[in-house]
């Protein structure tokens, strides 16, 4: 009985390979290999779109391109040697970092949702659990450099304090507020009898 295995497609390297997108209804190209790592490090395309070579007639998932993964390194979903808990992009311009990764918009978002208004705090914590958080400056390579992890346990700790800071605060009002609000409820059950005792008057005239 022979056994059939199936390994995944390793074409011959070349350096002047074309390859062929299939991006919904559109077919793309031809782009280059250097081309594919930077249409996946942008994000406009997926592991799981469907690329060929110019010179092969069937369509594969760009994840079974093994020549991407000749440096060995992460470049977008999927294309990794080892699993991490989060997709990984490489960005060289500040410009084309999606809004909610940039490192200022977050800062913002973290320090006047922590002050002012808690929400805001919560977008900055979403962002920062499933996204990487691009800074303006660059590493030695000329990519963008991206916050630590320590930033996840920065932004939990500002959410559990604002959290008690809100509950305090309303407790404290609610103690000093207290005389006050029921003297304006028993005045509001008082003029709300008046009227009633006047409606009474008018339809019984």
């Amino acid at each position: 009985m022979t056994a059939l295995i199936l390994l995944p497609f390793t074409p011959p390297e070349s350096v002047h390979a074309l390859y062929y997108i299939a991006k919904g209804q559109k077919t793309l190209g031809p782009c280059s290999k250097d081309d594919l790592r930077n249409f996946l490090a942008y994000g406009s395309i997926r592991d799981s779109d469907l690329v060929r070579r110019d010179d092969d007639e069937l369509w594969r998932p760009v994840s079974s391109l093994l020549e991407l993964h000749a440096t060995g390194e992460v470049v977008a979903d999927g294309l990794m040697v080892k699993p991490l808990r989060r997709r990984v992009a490489r960005y060289r311009d500040y410009n084309r970092v999606p809004y909610e990764q940039r490192g200022g918009a977050v800062l913002r978002r973290m320090i006047f949702g922590f002050l002012l208004m808690p929400p805001l705090l919560w977008w900055a914590a979403v962002s920062i659990y499933s996204d990487n958080i691009f800074r303006s400056s660059k590493d030695e390579n000329g990519y963008l450099k991206i916050w630590g992890r320590w930033v996840e346990m920065v932004v939990t700790i500002m959410i559990i304090v604002n959290a008690l800071a809100w509950w305090a605060g309303i407790i404290y009002a609610s103690w000093i507020l207290g005389p006050g609000l029921a003297e304006l409820s028993k005045g509001m059950g008082e003029a709300m009898e008046v009227i009633r005792g006047l409606w009474r008057d008018i339809r019984g005239s």
